[in-house]
C-alpha cells in the first residue's frame, strides 16, 4: 500500500537531516519518542544488548543541542549530506499508528572525504489527522556488525 502523505513526510524528514535543520527535525517526534540503531544484529533487545544509539526524547533533545551548539570539533568543517529514500512500504496500519519501512542511502562529504551509509529505516508514525509525528524510528545499517565510527549526524 502506498500513501503519498507518508512518502512526503519521509522526504521532509530526510531533507531536514540533510540540511542540518535538527530543531525542525526534532519537532517531528512525539514526546514518548524512541530512536534506535541496533549493533551487531537487527533484532536485539536494546535494554539488554549494546546498541549504536538507543535514545528517548530527552536523549534526542540532548543530541540535537550538541549538534547545534557548534562545540563539536569533529563537525568542523561541516559536512554536506544527501539522502536517497526509496522502497517505501506501509507494513502496518492501525487506527492510531502507521508503520513504514524504507531503504536509504546517505552520502556525506567533509574535509576531502566521502562516506556512504546504507540501511533500512522502520518508522512508527502517529497521525493527528493533518500531519504525522515519529513515535519510533529503527535504523538497520547494513554494516551494523562492523566497527562504526562515532555518529556526528543523524541517520
Amino acid at each position: 500500500m502506498r500513501d503519498p502523505h507518508v512518502e512526503d513526510f519521509l522526504f521532509l524528514e530526510a531533507r531536514l537531516m540533510d540540511e542540518g535543520r535538527y530543531g525542525e527535525w526534532l519537532a517531528l517526534w512525539t514526546d514518548d519518542a524512541q530512536y534506535w540503531i541496533p549493533a551487531n544484529d537487527d533484532d536485539i533487545d536494546p535494554k539488554r544488548t549494546v546498541s549504536i544509539i538507543y535514545d528517548d526524547r530527552t536523549r534526542l533533545v540532548q543530541r540535537v543541542e550538541r549538534l547545534l551548539s557548534g562545540s563539536v570539533l569533529a563537525l568542523q568543517p561541516s559536512a554536506r549530506m544527501r539522502r536517497i529514500v526509496s522502497n517505501i512500504e506501509i507494513t502496518e496500519h492501525t487506527a492510531d499508528a502507521t508503520t513504514v519501512a524504507s531503504n536509504f542511502m546517505l552520502g556525506i562529504a567533509r574535509a576531502g572525504r566521502k562516506d556512504v551509509w546504507i540501511g533500512r529505516s522502520i518508522h512508527e508514525l502517529r497521525s493527528d489527522g493533518t500531519s504525522f509525528k515519529i513515535r519510533r524510528k529503527k535504523v538497520l545499517l547494513i554494516d551494523n556488525n562492523q566497527e562504526i565510527p562515532l555518529l556526528q549526524f543523524i541517520l
